[in-house]
């Protein structure tokens, strides 16, 4: 049986230092060629990215002047020949089998929509604070239930994957991603295709490797942006697209910072707010000791908890301030 016709879509910006990685995994890939066309939609790169674009006679270069992602996106989509679109990202690798499990996975589950599989987390730079960054994105405690990221026994419906592998006719049917969201455009549109009947697979058994941020100032920015977006694109479209896991560093950042304002005059409070920290602390402890012996790291004892109170504490106020920023209302 002839397999059918992938078009992979990648959105691409100054990514010297991994391009050359990705297309080499990529060129690995064990789908038949002939079959295959790679897409990366680049916003006009100055740091050497193009230089080595150009000289890959397999893949094909559109210009994204704009750099925006849910635009590159929907560029290369509209760009693409397949009867499946495969959404990939430069900073992960992928081993040789994985596009042909993602595409088996559609044809396996006529019911599926999009198909997605675990995304494993490594340091892009080998320290200790890097380490546990990598390792705070596929624990529960830093992930929540986050299938992709905190894996799967057994395939299983999910609200989003990482990347995807689409049926083209999900494009057709319920458009393509939402161009003004910089961040949650696939947290929007996967919300939209459940919305609409569509149903989004996990399968376990596909696997990449993403190259988590590793420097701690830049791993802050992320959280925020991380936490910020889920609640600024909900009000710009008129819809919740998040989930509870989005919901709960907020609330523990409004009740702790709610029970410190009031413990100067409640003992109350000053009790409450104390059992919550307190019990808060021994679990990102607790955590980072599992964590610590799992890889046989004892730094990793003070530096898991330090990271899981970043991630909580700024993924909460990002979401403050995605309630409250004045550019995040409804689009008329």
């Amino acid at each position: 049986m002839s397999m059918p016709f992938v078009s992979v879509v990648v959105p691409c910006w100054n990514e010297a230092d991994f391009i050359e990685g990705f297309l080499d995994a990529v060129q690995e890939f064990d789908y038949p060629a002939d079959r295959l066309e790679v897409l990366v939609v680049d916003g006009m790169s100055d740091d050497g990215t193009r230089d080595v674009l150009q000289k890959r006679d397999a893949v094909r270069l559109i210009d994204n002047p704009g750099r925006s992602k849910p635009v590159a996106l929907n560029l290369g989509i509209r760009e693409a020949k397949g009867d499946i679109i495969v959404r990939l990202d430069v900073h992960a690798d992928y081993p040789p089998d994985y596009l042909a499990k993602c595409v088996r996975g559609l044809l396996d589950h006529p019911d599926a929509d999009n198909v997605g599989g675990v995304r494993r987390s490594e340091a892009r730079d080998d320290n200790l604070i890097g380490r546990a960054i990598a390792l705070s994105t596929t624990d529960a405690f830093g992930a929540g239930n986050t299938r992709y990221r905190i894996g799967a026994a057994e395939p299983q419906w999910v609200d989003t994957v990482f990347g995807g592998c689409y049926r083209r006719e999900v494009f057709d049917r319920i458009g393509y991603f939402d161009e003004a969201l910089t961040r949650a455009q696939d947290r929007e549109f996967n919300q939209r295709l459940r919305a609409a009947g569509g149903k989004i697979l996990l399968l376990p058994d596909i696997t990449c490797t993403y190259y988590a941020r590793s420097g701690y100032r830049e791993f802050c920015g992320w959280m925020f942006e991380g936490g910020y977006w889920p609640f600024r694109a909900s009000r710009a479209v008129g819809r919740w697209i998040g989930s509870w896991r989005n919901v709960v560093p907020l609330g523990f950042v409004l009740a702790a910072s709610g029970g410190l304002a009031l413990s100067p005059f409640s003992r109350a409070a000053r009790r409450l707010t104390f059992t919550l920290l307190g019990t808060y602390g021994a679990a990102a402890a607790y955590s980072g000791a599992r964590l610590a012996r799992r890889h046989r790291d004892p730094r990793l004892l003070a530096a898991m908890p330090l990271i899981f109170a970043t991630t909580h504490v700024v993924y909460g106020v990002g979401s403050v301030w995605g309630i409250l920023d004045p550019a995040g209302r409804r689009r008329s």
